[in-house]
């Protein structure tokens, strides 16, 4: 007679899914880390601000193709299952991310090296659109019901982990190498050893069991359109929610290391450490951000941080600006911990204003949208802004009315920590 087969523990559910997000989100680290480097390499001579900005919009076009992407990853969780599109979605996403690294420059291929590098970027866009939606599902899904603000936020100790490790990778290749090396061939290396977590992540992912709030849809039409008929508030409010997640992020995360590079005390190794000290305390900051509101609430938290981000972002830019490497340290900081008091409840949150029959889908489509028109944007357009206005604290005000429409849709939001998983 066969022994029955026990259950996965919590360490493999947690690392088969926080895989897959620190592939995404090491690469993402990799391309903002390398932005300035990227605008010389990839694009025509010339205005550097141009460059950049060119840099930048190659960015967001990632962003522009995820809410197709999570469609179609939001519709295999809902429909086929929450594991096989986990595995589906951490294949597709690491061809895109190896190709970079042996992308040709503008000088050995011309405009061929822009739109190759586009083209990656789109095909990345669709392969993620589905990967932290569907990582925040199964993992708020799976929990006690009294640790899923706990067990949710680990979603986010993924993407934090990536951004570190992609961080620590371009600190250590910027620091062994001189520029010319690093120019020449040293950026390369680190986007190519993304493979190794590709292999980590099928192997994990493959033994997984299957969320216990999947259903079979068989015969019900597509989860999607459910989603848009009744839940179409619901989708709203997470919108409305999600635009400080997705401005502030993206501005302290990924826009920082070319901002906090280009002052007058800076240079890219001290901006460089300054994030890693950054994202190693955010890393441990999240988990219990994440606990404490499954014990205050998911409201209360995030309200805080709402507030905090309202009031204080145009205060900090404007230090950062005529700021010590001290105090731009302080600032961060600070940054860092309003940051993790919305994002550590935000996968509870989001997970459970759906119901489990269109939850992927619903929150696929919503993360997505959210993340094309704010996230993926805001490094472009916090360097229009910087280069419109002359003025590099601009970026605090465009973060400061983020939080303020955020602040306003919490106070209306419900408060889902006691709400069951339907």
């Amino acid at each position: 007679m066969a022994k029955p087969v026990s259950p996965p523990s919590p360490a493999v559910i947690l690392g088969g899914n926080l895989v897959g997000n620190v592939l995404e989100w090491y690469d993402f680290a990799l391309y903002g880390s390398f932005a300035t480097l990227f605008a010389r390499l990839f694009f025509p001579p010339g205005d550097s601000f141009i460059s950049l900005l060119e840099t930048f919009g190659a960015f967001a076009v990632g962003y522009v193709t995820r809410p197709i992407g999570g469609l179609i990853f939001g519709h295999l969780g809902d429909s086929g299952g929450r594991k096989s599109a986990l595995i589906a979605s951490i294949l597709l996403m690491s061809i895109p991310t190896a190709l970079v690294g042996i992308l040709p420059s503008y000088r050995e291929a011309g405009m061929l090296s822009p739109v190759l590098l586009i083209l990656l970027r789109v095909l990345q866009g669709i392969a993620i659109g589905g990967e932290f939606s569907l990582v925040m599902s199964f993992l708020v899904e799976t929990a006690p019901d009294h640790r899923r603000g706990y067990r949710g936020s680990y979603a986010l100790v993924g993407v934090v982990g990536g951004i570190l490790l992609g961080t620590i990778a371009a600190l250590a290749t910027s620091s062994l190498l001189d520029a010319a090396e690093l120019s020449r061939w040293g950026w390369r290396i680190p986007f190519l050893m993304s493979l190794f977590l590709t292999v980590a992540g099928v192997f994990l992912r493959r033994h997984l069991p299957e969320s216990p709030a999947f259903r079979n849809r068989e015969g019900k039409g597509l989860p999607v359109m459910e989603a848009f008929r009744g839940h179409w508030k619901d989708m709203l409010q997470g919108f409305g929610f999600l635009i400080t997640n997705s401005i502030a992020f993206y501005t302290i995360v990924v826009y920082q290391p070319s901002y906090l590079s280009s002052l007058p005390s800076m240079n890219i190794r001290s901006a460089l450490s300054i994030q890693l000290v950054s994202l190693a305390l955010l890393l441990f900051l999240i988990p219990l951000t994440g606990h404490l509101s499954d014990r205050a609430g998911r409201r209360p938290v995030t309200l805080v941080s709402a507030a905090g981000f309202f009031l204080l972002s145009p205060v900090l830019y404007r230090q950062f600006q005529a700021g010590t490497p001290l105090a731009l340290m302080g600032g961060q900081i600070l940054f860092v911990v309003l940051l993790s008091l919305y994002i550590g409840p935000l996968p509870s949150l989001m997970s459970e204003i759906f119901p489990s029959s269109v939850r992927c889908s619903a929150l696929s489509f919503t993360y997505n949208m959210n993340l094309a028109i704010f996230g993926g944007t805001t490094p472009l357009v916090a360097t229009w802004l910087a280069h419109r206005l002359n003025d590099r604290t601009a970026v605090g005000d465009y973060l400061s009315g983020a939080a303020l429409i955020s602040f306003v849709i919490l106070i209306f939001l419900e408060e889902t920590r006691f709400r069951p998983m339907r």
